[in-house]
């Protein structure tokens, strides 16, 4: 236990697996946590004394399984392994860390989610605003971005960060501790502070990044100093130089349609809601990408939305010239199939954590592109976008890898069955030697048995004894004088000759030296392969794009998406849209499409109300994925769209708290519209659904009130928004607000029955028919008819008294409205109409009595 406890000494944040035989060990606090964490048995070791230490284990075989659930989990993984044969060893096996696995900085295939970037994100804060490197070490990718405070927040949320690499909280700047807990504060991640010294190191960066990037590394200096500390960690943990040959580019959200995390929540985009499953998601569902790394290429348009018209109908030209050449795709797409991903390939190549079999499967891949470049031929150049020439990859490479290595190269390096025959004579030198010893051991078999008589006799092999002579006990007395007795059996003995010592000695040497040379063979190789890291990146690079396009195209033509118009103005004009989720989820023609009519200058907020059920969120979540899919490059599901760009995209749908930040759903809420409010701009598109509903009727009725005139005033954002709500109140704001029009969802009436007919048509609705929907889901009709009672009661303005007594009065014919709007209650319009001068006493009394019993509840 000394040599475990100095390994974990210097890795006291990662869970240990220290390697015991086939097993993977954890003790003492590790196998606590990790017990409870994997689902392992707890045990321990020295369970007779009296502080025994608890322990638990995986077999070897089993550990990147159970690496891969800690890391999901943001923890980090130290690999203890043994560093020489315990057969072999004198004493203590020596063991030493081999690999540190963190969330950020793996590499591995069986870590990460093929579709997704894995980002880790330095941060370097100071006063006015935060330095972010955002490196994703699976494909060499990173990103700068230096935000000022008010806009770190929305930034970093919209990350998919696994690991953050902070400061140490006692070193932050002065002034820049509260900003960076309050951008941080709710992300997942797991989070590894750095001394402040790893962050100061300008030479680090430029070096590896090379002098092209000099430029952008002064212009954000703050974004430089996290580049620093990024590089810094991912050598440590990685073992050398990480992030080799990267490519580099600023993180800049100007000429992107933004939108933050609540918003990508609120529209299931890729996430769906608790509860939810995968194919409610927006990504589901348009994802028909073949590829990994097109998926990761495709994902990354949706959660960067272009702004520019220009470079959205660049990429819509080249979508619709896949969409309508359906043969071109379908040879492109079957072409792709099988491919592995080669980016993330070029990543493990570049920073030396290469397999043999991920150099099996390179060469593979190189193989085939010119396989996928046929494909491309007759098609328009705009259409391809240079990936011809990509395609081109390393030839040369690929004949290398195709003359050095086997059919089906292993997945380690140490055990031999990497070189083809014929590569190298060393080698070749080596594996005659050690199978014609291996010929030699098994022709002795059958030598010996003539030898000696013994019929039974054979030859067989353990780890412990070696090779051995094995002679069963009735033939014992035949053995003769050179053969030495090793192992006593119950039926047999084994029995080794000094000839047979010796072959052994020199097979297993001559098998070892195999091995060492096969890896040093293998080791060449892939240094000889990361000089071609460019070439396949750039193969990558066009395979993903095509893959992309090619799944937009193929959406388009699988779902009868038609091509939107964006342009530079304030309209929104949608014919017959349909949610692209919602509709696939639906029996085919179930779904109503809707159209929406929205105009900067004279429709700018469109009202809408309805009943529960009747399709309002629906509505405006359809809304707004036609927007993202438009501004990504993708059709969309509409008979026609016209789309004046959207700078910022903001919904509030739906309800949720966060009550581990001490937030209601309430506060939620109004967090969330605090933050459209501050940021919409008139080139934003706002969609709030039941704002004000969490807290009493009169406040929930004069936030929204207030909210939608500041949204319409030519002081405030102006954006294009969409409101659904049932305080049918609000309507009245149409004759107010110029630029405000009423539009609802509408149903069909037969007597106390209802049907939705989830169609928007202008003008206000008059009732929630909330009832009629608590009939539908199934409650009582004793529950139905006391609420329809109570609801007579409210309309009619009785009090609580009449309620509690269980009465129902007549339902009035036309029951009079709120009236925090309304006008004036009849009360003070009475009121003021009195001539108190000309009034006796007992008309007084009257009057009173009168009122009290019209309204007093008397």
């Amino acid at each position: 236990m000394e040599q475990y406890a100095r390994v974990k000494r210097d890795h006291p944040d990662a869970f240990l697996f220290f390697r015991l035989g086939d097993f993977y060990e954890m003790f003492f606090e590790d196998a606590v946590q990790g017990a409870a964490l994997l689902g392992l048995t707890l045990t321990s070791r020295n369970r007779q004394d009296p502080d025994p230490i608890p322990m638990c284990g995986i077999p070897w075989h089993q550990r990147d399984a159970y690496v891969a659930r800690l890391l999901r989990l943001g923890h980090k993984v130290a690999i203890c392994d043994q560093l020489e044969d315990a057969a072999q060893a004198k004493g203590l096996v020596q063991r030493g860390v081999t690999e540190v696995l963190t969330p950020g900085s793996v590499t591995g295939d069986a870590f990460l989610d093929p579709a997704a970037n894995n980002f880790l994100a330095a941060l370097w804060p100071a006063a006015g605003g935060v330095g972010v490197c955002l490196a994703d070490a699976s494909t060499g990718e990173v990103k700068l971005a230096q935000p000022p405070w008010e806009d770190a927040a929305a930034l970093l949320s919209r990350l998919r960060v696994a690991e953050w690499v902070l400061p140490l909280p006692e070193e932050i700047p002065d002034g820049a501790a509260a900003p960076l807990e309050a951008a941080l504060r709710g992300l997942p991640g797991a989070r590894s502070p750095l001394p402040a010294a790893r962050f100061d190191n300008p030479g680090l960066p430029l070096a590896r990044f090379g002098e092209d990037a000099r430029p952008l590394l002064e212009a954000l200096p703050l974004a430089a100093a996290a580049a620093a500390a990024a590089l810094d960690y991912l050598d440590r943990v990685q073992g050398g130089a990480a992030l080799q040959l990267t490519r580099l580019e600023r993180w800049d959200e100007d000429d992107t349609l933004r939108y933050d995390a609540a918003t990508a929540r609120h529209l299931e985009l890729f996430q769906p809601q608790p509860g939810g499953e995968p194919r409610h998601t927006l990504w589901h569902q348009v994802n028909l990408t073949v590829l990994a790394l097109g998926g990761r290429r495709l994902r990354g348009w949706l959660e960067r939305p272009l702004a520019e018209p220009e470079a959205i109908a660049r990429r819509l030209d080249t979508v619709a010239s896949w969409a309508a050449n359906a043969v071109a795709r379908g040879l492109l797409r079957d072409a792709l199939r099988g491919l592995p991903d080669l980016e993330r390939l070029a990543a493990r190549v570049a920073c030396a954590k290469a397999t043999p079999r991920d150099l099996g499967g390179l060469r593979d891949a190189l193989a085939r592109l010119p396989a996928v470049a046929e494909t491309l031929e007759g098609l328009d150049e705009s259409a391809i976008g240079g990936a011809r020439a990509a395609l081109a990859g390393s030839p040369a490479l690929e004949a290398l890898l195709r003359r050095a290595l086997t059919d089906d190269p292993p997945p380690v390096s140490h055990e031999g069955g990497i070189i083809r025959p014929g590569y190298d004579a060393r080698r070749d030198r080596l594996d005659d030697l050690a199978h014609s010893g291996k010929r030699w051991i098994a022709e002795l078999e059958s030598t010996e048995r003539a030898r000696t008589g013994i019929p039974s006799l054979k030859v067989g092999y353990n780890r412990v004894f070696g090779y051995y002579l094995e002679v069963t006990r009735p033939h014992l007395d035949k053995v003769p004088e050179d053969y030495e007795r090793r192992q006593t059996l119950t039926t047999a003995e084994r029995f080794v000759t000094p000839g047979l010592k010796a072959k052994e000695s020199e097979v297993l040497s001559a098998e070892e030296k195999l091995r060492a040379c096969e890896h040093e063979l293998f080791v060449a190789l892939r240094e000889q392969a990361a000089g071609h890291v460019a070439a396949i990146q750039r193969a990558a690079d066009a395979l993903g794009t095509l893959d992309a396009h090619g799944a937009l195209a193929e959406a388009a033509a699988r779902f009868g998406w038609v091509r939107p118009e964006v342009d530079g103005s304030d309209r929104l004009e949608i014919e017959a849209g349909r949610h692209p989720v919602v509709e696939r989820l639906l029996p085919r023609g179930e779904f109503v499409p809707n159209g929406v009519d929205l105009d900067g200058g004279r429709r700018q907020i469109l009202l809408v109300t309805g009943p529960n059920m009747g399709g309002k969120s629906t509505y405006l979540r359809q809304v707004a994925l036609i927007v993202l899919l438009a501004q990504a490059g993708s059709f969309v599901p509409a008979e026609r769209a016209r789309i004046g760009r959207v700078d910022r995209l903001f919904t509030r749908v739906g309800a949720a708290d966060r009550l581990g930040a001490g937030h209601s759903t309430f506060m939620v809420e109004m967090r969330e519209t605090a933050d459209i409010l501050r940021s919409a701009t008139p080139r934003s598109l706002v969609l709030l659904d039941e704002v004000g509903r969490g807290t009493s009727t009169y406040d929930g009725l004069a936030l929204a009130w207030a909210v939608t005139e500041h949204l319409h005033e030519s002081g405030g954002p102006r954006p294009r928004t969409i409101f659904a709500t049932h305080y049918h109140e609000l309507t009245q704001l149409a004759e107010r607000l110029p630029r405000l029009a009423n539009v609802h969802v509408t149903v069909k009436e037969w007597g106390e029955q209802v049907v939705f007919l989830h169609r928007i048509a202008e003008g206000a609705a008059d009732r929630s028919y909330g009832i009629h929907v608590a009939q539908l889901a199934g409650l009582p009709a004793r529950l139905i008819a006391r609420a329809r009672e109570v609801l007579a009661e409210l309309e009619s303005e009785r009090t609580a008294e009449h309620l509690a007594a269980g009465g129902a009065a007549a339902v009035p014919a036309a029951a009079p409205e709120l009236p925090l709007f309304a006008g004036p209650h009849p009360l003070e319009t009475e009121l003021r109409g009195l001539d108190p001068e000309r009034l006796t006493p007992l008309e007084a009394l009257q009057r009173l009595a009168e009122w009290k019993r019209r309204w007093g509840g008397g």
